[in-house]
């Protein structure tokens, strides 16, 4: 089931991935916890394995609970998919958290686990909101001391996919400035499938680490449906664009459409603060700027 998921804008892309996985592992725990069995509570909405009632009072065709070895605590049985997740608990803080303040009670558990359940399933079950049409690359007037990168969106972009395009530019940067991009030092590529007990050479690494650095970007700005942003990318390598360029593919693909990828050159209709490599203009503002 494809359940991409948008976190907060405070989050960085790599966070939202680890946390959509957690997400669906813990979703999963919840489901089966409460879907052992398909016998319903006489209020005809909660659910709870055969012959375990949250109420304790005895449904059709239920199991007694005596039989099934069940615990109690303070008169209440304890069904057997609490005690499942009371053991996680012990090493799951989230499992924990819903379980603190219930007292063992089993309705209450249940219901902080639908509150739970409920408050996440828009973002979990959320559809795919990319597009499949190929982004188009164009490269135009090529400096890589002074490059100016342009986004073209195939929609006017929500604020959610604001954040995820700039962040996943912020992240290329980052590793960029951290000398990531850096074709002196591809040790493992180079090994081919020939990876397991390779022996890495921390001196070659050593080496090349400071010839591949970028210098400096401004940030990316927001005009209708495109965006853009200027660079210097320093000493990096040109591997530096491939990676841009594989990632806004995928980005554009399960997120947020991209038309066209543009490197170099300057718009004729949105030229203004070119020159000055991201000054404030009329049409457009900084994604990171309390204005918008």
């Amino acid at each position: 089931v494809e359940a991409p998921i948008h976190s907060p804008p405070c989050r960085n892309l790599s966070q939202r991935i680890v946390e959509c996985t957690v997400k669906v592992v813990e979703l999963c725990q919840m489901v089966y916890a409460l879907t052992v069995s398909e016998e319903k509570s006489p209020d005809g909405k909660s659910w709870f394995p055969k012959g375990q009632p949250v109420t304790g009072e005895p449904v059709s065709n239920a199991i007694p609970v005596d039989d099934l070895g069940t615990e109690k605590s303070s008169g209440t049985e304890i069904p057997d998919w609490q005690r499942l997740l009371e053991e996680e608990a012990a090493n799951d803080p989230e499992l924990a958290e819903i379980l603190e303040g219930t007292n063992r009670d089993p309705k209450a558990v249940e219901a902080k686990i639908r509150e739970r359940f409920e408050a996440r399933s828009e973002e979990i079950f959320r559809e795919r909101t990319g597009r499949d049409e190929g982004m188009v690359v164009t490269f135009r007037e090529f400096d890589s001391s002074n490059l100016w990168v342009w986004i073209e969106l195939y929609d006017f972009p929500s604020e959610n996919e604001k954040t995820l395009v700039s962040e996943t530019i912020d992240a290329w940067f980052t590793l960029g400035h951290l000398g990531a991009f850096n074709c002196f030092n591809l040790q493992v590529l180079e090994a081919g499938s020939e990876v397991s007990g390779m022996q890495y050479s921390m001196e070659k690494a050593q080496e090349d680490a400071n010839f591949s650095l970028f210098h400096n970007m401004d940030e990316v700005q927001l005009n209708k449906k495109w965006m853009r942003f200027w660079c210097d990318l320093g000493t990096a390598d040109e591997l530096a664009i491939d990676i841009l360029v594989n990632s806004l593919m995928n980005l554009s693909r399960e997120y947020v459409g991209i038309k066209q990828l543009i490197f170099g050159g300057v718009n004729e209709d949105w030229s203004e603060g070119t020159e000055g490599h991201g000054r404030d203009g009329d049409l457009f503002f900084r994604l990171g700027s309390k204005d918008r």
